[in-house]
């Protein structure tokens, strides 16, 4: 289930990213062109990339897209590889519940204070806690990783390692 969740995220975030890469090469003509770009388009973009790195993160820790090093894992072998695995997991389980509950405070913030873009003069916290959203969608898969790491399977689909 994570696994599609974390496969649709990614897909939107890509078709996002395109867009707005899309998006900024009309404002670069309209600047060159015109004289004239896309008014608040950095304050969107700014946004709008945060969003979609934070889309992202779920496809990474399911795909197993982040940095390993098994320098003591190749030491060892077996069961040895697969706890340290499991511990890689872990740390990464934690690491994603300590940044959900900072993103939590921090668009809480956003929210009391009532933060607006420069320009567009936008509130930004719909935006942040959609990032939170993503990130606390990204810490239940790191959750379900180690779990299936501490059942010895490794692989995504649950197949044995």
């Amino acid at each position: 289930m994570i696994d599609r969740i974390a496969r649709a995220l990614a897909v939107g975030a890509a078709a996002a990213l395109l867009a707005l890469a899309l998006a900024t090469m009309v404002d670069i003509l309209m600047r060159w062109l015109f004289k004239a770009p896309i008014r608040g388009f950095l304050d969107i973009a700014a946004l709008a990339t945060a969003v979609i790195i934070a889309a992202c993160f779920p496809a990474l820790i399911v795909n197993r897209g982040n940095i390993t090093i098994r320098l003591l894992g190749s030491l060892g072998r077996g069961r040895f590889a697969r706890v340290l695995d499991s511990f890689g997991a872990l740390v990464t389980a934690g690491f994603f519940s300590l940044m959900t509950w900072q993103y939590v405070r921090y668009a809480a913030e956003m929210t009391r204070a009532g933060e607006t873009t420069a320009i567009l003069r936008w509130v930004t916290w719909p935006w942040w806690w959609l990032v939170t959203g993503f990130i606390a969608i990204t810490t239940i898969a790191a959750w379900v990783m180690f779990a299936r790491d501490a059942r010895g399977r490794s692989d995504p689909r649950g197949e044995p390692s």
